[in-house]
């Protein structure tokens, strides 16, 4: 059985109580703790709503590089580009035609280089072409098709397919090739755009008058966001790009390289995953490679664009905050909150807990000891006479007139205040601001008495409280009972009874401990002070009056009588002259019925 009990993890600690309570609080830290509560409760609620409405993203990015990157596809569901030539009336005029090629490269088992080309159609670009900018949430492209007067340009057949993918050095090498060329509308390749070549004269003009010619490109493209909550993309249609030239005297060639983005997304709540996928096809601004030419004579191509895959993949893992996640960030924060300021609570709790055990324990004698005394003596030169007029007389028809109580008729008896000013007149110590100041600081500032008494009475109560002393104290009341008590009568004492606990209030005796506990809780109005007054004052004179007593409980009485103080003595003297005066007033009147009779015992 006691293996079995040592395994018990729920063992309950063993600890001491105060003030009838596990814990010592004070009004401080209960202040604290609401302030602490009400910062957790805001900070938690926000986190909580935060946590449910998916506001809190971790994100983790990888940039990959791979010399013979893999293969991208670009299609009305990613992508769009449309096409023009500034000037006017571009689509059915044009001084110049654009080309577009898909071009595959790969090496043969020789080692040989195999170039294949296939030509994709070009035609009037429609609102529908950019299906893929109108699906975006909060989308208003049409107003911007319509502004931008984009039907007067040339976009891929709505069925296109662009393939990018490797390098020129790769075994496979996938690219777009847009070419900018002298117009010749009796080419068969323009199914579905077919145009009227403006006139050598009209490029002549044009020319004379700008200068130069310029291909101009709008294609969507996309923003990255990925710590945005919801909308971690945004596509757009992207218009900065154009390249001038001059026919034989300036070409253009210009490398478009492309990122694919892979985004892996977790939006689960639940310590499980529950991932979606999501392919994006991006031209970051430094994918870009431009390069200007002189011309020459023999020039056909006037402005090549490259659209190319780049070597560079962008891989986002994205999931939101976890339950355990939140409730370990909560737990977290909390354990800092209480770490943070607990540290100076508790420091405080702890001086408060001393300097409350000093003011029960001990007495504090000071300048304010000597004005309560002053104020305790002006009170007992009135005792005398105020306490012939507000009081009743009480004696034992048995016990003769060596023995009687006062009954006290007035509430604000002054008499009763001199009891009661005893339990209340030692100075209290406090912890007051220079007090704290000085043991913080390690006793450099504020030194003075105060202080030095604030620093005497902790460490004093410090080493009260110390387990050896506390043992020490229990081996001396052991050796008292050796020397008080016979072999035989220690063996009896050791088989006394246990205290009876029943549902009948026993009676207490009163101790100063339990008064001075009221009076500080401000309870003063739940004491019956006529019963302590009383129980004081027929204690002191039951002893002073025993004439039954041997030698050893007179000088037993005499040294309890010198420990209790100069105060108490005089107010029991007091007492003792009034009583005996009251006696021996209500012999000369017998028959008078302001006498009344009771045991005093």
């Amino acid at each position: 059985m006691p293996m079995i009990q040592g395994l018990d993890i729920f063992g309950q600690s063993i600890t001491f109580n105060i003030n009838k309570q596990k814990a010592y609080t004070t009004i401080f830290g209960g202040v604290s703790s609401i302030f602490i509560i009400a910062i957790l409760i805001a900070f938690f609620q926000s986190n909580i709503v935060s946590f449910f409405q998916k506001t809190g993203v971790i994100v983790s990015t990888e940039t990959e590089f791979n010399p013979n990157s893999d293969q991208i596809n670009m299609n009305i569901q990613n992508y769009m580009v449309a096409f023009s030539i500034e000037q006017e009336n571009f689509v059915n005029q044009p001084m110049f035609n654009i080309t577009i090629e898909q071009r595959h490269y790969y090496r043969n088992h020789l080692g040989n280089l195999v170039k294949q080309v296939d030509y994709l159609q070009l035609e009037p670009c429609a609102l529908e072409h950019f299906q893929f900018l109108l699906n975006q949430p909060d989308s208003d492209f049409e107003s911007q098709f319509n502004q931008l007067d984009i039907s007067k340009w040339l976009c891929p057949q709505k069925d296109f397919e662009f393939h990018m993918a490797g390098a020129y050095s790769s075994t496979e090498f996938h690219f777009i090739k847009v070419i900018v060329s002298d117009c010749d509308d009796t080419q068969s390749g323009y199914l579905n755009w077919k145009p009227t070549c403006a006139t050598k004269s009209q490029k002549e003009n044009h020319l004379k008058k700008e200068g130069q010619f310029k291909l101009q490109i709008f294609q969507v493209n996309s923003i990255v966001n990925p710590n945005s909550p919801s909308q971690y993309y945004q596509s757009y249609l992207d218009g900065e790009m154009y390249f001038t030239f001059v026919p034989q005297k300036l070409s253009r060639q210009a490398n478009l390289f492309y990122r694919k983005y892979q985004f892996q997304n977790d939006n689960s709540l639940l310590p499980f995953q529950s991932i979606d996928e999501k392919e994006l096809i991006v031209r970051k601004s430094e994918d870009y490679r431009d390069l200007t030419e002189l011309g020459r004579d023999t020039d056909k191509n006037y402005a090549i664009i490259y659209f190319r895959r780049s070597q560079f993949s962008e891989f986002v893992y994205r999931r939101f905050i976890k339950i355990d996640e939140l409730l370990s960030f909560l737990g977290g924060f909390l354990q800092i909150m209480i770490t943070g300021f607990g540290i100076f609570i508790t420091y405080y709790n702890k001086l408060s807990l001393q300097i409350e055990l000093c003011n029960k324990l001990y007495n504090f004698p000071g300048q304010f000891i000597k004005e309560s005394q002053l104020q305790n003596n002006k009170v007992q030169q009135h005792l005398e006479g105020s306490m012939i007029n507000e009081s009743k007389l009480v004696v034992n028809p048995e016990q003769g007139t060596s023995k009687a109580t006062l009954i006290f008729d007035k509430e604000d008896f002054s008499f009763q205040k001199s009891i009661l000013k005893l339990f209340e007149q030692s100075q209290r110590l406090t912890l007051s601001l220079k007090s704290l100041i000085n043991h913080l600081s390690l006793r450099l500032f504020f030194n003075n008495e105060e202080t030095e008494l604030f620093q005497k009475a902790k460490n004093t109560v410090d080493q009260n409280l110390d387990i050896q002393e506390i043992l020490y104290q229990l081996q001396e009341i052991s050796r008292l009972k050796l020397l008080m008590l016979t072999k035989n009568q220690i063996t009896l004492f050791n088989f006394i009874p246990k205290p009876n606990l029943t549902l009948v209030d026993e009676e207490q005796l009163p101790n100063r401990l339990q008064i001075e506990q009221k009076l500080s809780q401000q309870e003063k109005q739940n004491v019956n002070k006529d019963e302590i007054i009383n129980e004081l004052c027929n204690a002191w004179l039951e002893i002073k009056s025993d004439s039954n007593q041997n030698l050893c409980s007179q000088e037993l009485n005499r040294r309890l009588n010198l420990v209790l103080g100069k105060e108490f003595q005089q107010i029991f003297f007091e007492y003792e002259k009034i009583t005996k005066n009251q006696i021996q007033n209500q012999s000369e009147k017998p028959t008078q019925s302001l006498f009344l009779f009771q045991t005093l015992n």
